[in-house]
């Protein structure tokens, strides 16, 4: 499994573009009104895409009405049990690609307990996250007998 981690929507969306392919199953966290969630559904096979606002989820079903391949749902990540029960639903239980956008701010230490927590639920070959405190943190950091 691998995970890339970058800084801006712009750098989502192309990471997307380069590493989705028209077979995977992607999981959208934090889809909000869906402009990200309409990229995937052109370029996957199937998209759940998951926000807890009610308001963005409206947004997002009217921009993706007509779209066949994804399945939109208003449910708080947090919750595992209503994500898991989603996969299942209309994923055949399998995804393929996990895209993490829970607010591109929100504290880092709450995006990896979140995603760190997926890791050993799902068997996802690729993790995908927007978050650039936890991108700068990392551009600081260095493997042991590097300079």
């Amino acid at each position: 499994m691998k995970i890339i981690i970058v800084d801006d929507v712009k750098g989502y969306r192309e990471v997307a573009k380069r590493r989705i392919c028209s077979k995977d199953n992607v999981v959208e966290f934090g889809c909000g009104s869906g402009k990200t969630t309409k990229l995937l559904a052109k370029i996957s096979s199937k998209v759940l895409a998951l926000d807890k606002s009610s308001s963005e989820i409206f947004k997002a079903r009217e921009r993706l009405h007509g779209y066949l391949n994804v399945y939109i749902e208003q449910i708080d990540v947090w919750d595992v049990r209503s994500v898991k029960n989603a996969i299942l639903s209309y994923l055949d239980g399998r995804v393929d690609i996990l895209m993490v956008d829970v607010g591109g701010v929100e504290d880092h230490g709450n995006v990896l307990t979140l995603t760190w927590r997926y890791m050993h639920i799902l068997k996802h070959k690729l993790i995908i996250i927007k978050n650039r405190l936890l991108n700068r943190f990392l551009s600081f950091c260095v493997k042991d007998g590097e300079n």
